[in-house]
């Protein structure tokens, strides 16, 4: 083959390759355009209002109206689920699940119910309510929400897990704030009464292990884990 036979070749690659990067280009921004369209057209503009943080919120903490503020948002920066002014009302007294930065718009997933339905439990579920303290319920950090391993021991045996990413539905703290939620802004968990004691937990527990929960409780050796999301 001569050279000038290889330079046609390489010529004609390099031609396709450009009209194929061309028409790549040209998807990639019409599918972009499409998204914005979409997002213009649910929201009515290039932006909305939008409930952001007016401080940092530990996860946990009972959203209060002082807790939110509403800021103008671009709409095509928006995180998937963001909560609009509007949401404003149905989200207070609501928890945090996950940290929330100052100015940073709240999203559905980090809000839940302050306190859980317990007539919406998953088929073979129960909720059980164990009595604890501080010392056995994460230092009494434990949060609704929050999904914690049970580990216990037999009366002479060593500590194993019991059951794993169980759900917390309630606890002795989570009702005390609900009762004092519209005083507590910057007190997170536990209120503004200052106390982190904690007296019982509500757990959603598959009802085939129940018994041997409550037994582990009532034994005084059970305990709340927080196991990191890689072992979990």
């Amino acid at each position: 083959m001569s050279n000038r036979q290889r330079m046609l070749i390489a010529l004609a690659c390099a031609v396709v390759a450009a009209v194929l990067l061309g028409l790549f280009l040209q998807r990639s921004a019409t599918a972009a355009e499409r998204n914005q369209r979409a997002l213009l057209a649910r929201y009515g503009g290039q932006t909305t209002e939008v409930l952001v943080a007016r401080k940092d919120l530990a996860a946990g903490t009972v959203v209060s109206s002082g807790l939110v503020e509403v800021k103008s948002w671009p709409v095509t920066l928006l995180p998937e689920g963001t909560l609009l002014a509007r949401d404003r009302e149905a989200i207070i007294g609501k928890r945090t699940t996950a940290w929330v930065a100052q100015g940073e718009p709240l999203v559905r997933k980090r809000v839940l119910q302050a306190a859980a339905r317990l007539d919406a439990l998953a088929e073979g579920f129960s909720a059980v309510t164990i009595s604890t303290d501080v010392v056995h319920a994460l230092g009494g950090e434990v949060s609704c929400g929050m999904r914690v391993t049970l580990m216990g021991a037999p009366v002479a045996g060593a500590v194993t897990p019991i059951a794993t990413n169980i759900e917390v539905l309630s606890s002795s703290a989570s009702a005390r704030d609900t009762k004092t939620e519209s005083s507590s802004s910057s007190a997170g968990l536990f209120g503004t009464g200052g106390s982190s004691d904690i007296t019982w937990v509500t757990l959603a527990v598959p009802t085939s292990q129940a018994a041997q929960i409550i037994t582990a409780a009532q034994s005084g050796k059970l305990w709340l884990v927080l196991r990191s999301e890689g072992v979990r």
